[in-house]
């Protein structure tokens, strides 16, 4: 019988499985931790991956016109950067992360006694902005601010906090509660202020070894 359990030993055979503990024991959906799982292998389908199969249609990023790579989609882009300075802000953090393994030493800086949901928030955020993207590739839905794609990440957040501990949803509810206040007065600012961006942090020696 087919399950997602079955799909990933299928697919890492043969490799340690340590190293995704954090996506497998995160309590979302089976197909998110599959896509996260997929993000942080750089194996999602953004258009550099695309043309490495030879896909001929345009590689640029449809929030900003530069060439889309997961990186840059979930990350480097404007859109993503505001976004992550919007979740930054409400943490009290200075900065934002720049990739997957950085995010992992941001989140884990700026919010040291939440671990828990350290890949929970990562998942719901990346998620909306996959989302958002696609929308506005396959359907012509842009976006007005990157405001919209939090709120929808705090709409996923809401919905997968069913998926935990009676306990444990309160303190995910309060935290997206406080997403979404930020996201709404940053819509109702749009018109006035410019989208806060912060300054990503150094990046460490070893993330270049790694990508290397």
């Amino acid at each position: 019988m087919f399950t997602t359990k079955s799909t990933y030993d299928h697919l890492t055979a043969g490799q340690s499985r340590g190293h995704f503990n954090h996506i497998w024991k995160a309590k979302i959906p089976y197909k998110i931790k599959i896509f996260t799982w997929l993000l942080e292998k750089d194996a999602v389908l953004t258009k550099d991956n695309l043309i490495k199969r030879n896909w001929l249609g345009n590689p640029s990023c449809i929030f900003c016109g530069q060439l889309e790579t997961s990186k840059h989609l979930f990350f480097q882009c404007p859109v993503a950067r505001c976004i992550w300075g919007m979740v930054g802000s409400c943490l009290g953090a200075t900065n934002v992360p720049n990739s997957c393994s950085q995010f992992k030493l941001w989140i884990e800086h700026w919010l040291p006694n939440g671990k828990p949901i350290h890949h929970f928030g990562f998942a719901a955020v990346c998620w909306a902005i996959w989302k958002g993207r696609n929308k506005a590739i396959f359907d012509g839905k842009i976006i007005r601010h990157p405001a919209e794609i939090l709120t929808h990440a705090c709409a996923f957040m809401t919905y997968w906090a069913g998926l935990t501990k009676e306990d444990f949803q309160v303190g995910i509810l309060e935290g997206v509660k406080s997403l979404l206040a930020y996201a709404h007065r940053a819509l109702a600012q749009q018109a006035a202020t410019t989208p806060r961006m912060l300054p990503a942090p150094p990046t460490p020696a070893t993330e270049d070894e790694d990508e290397a």
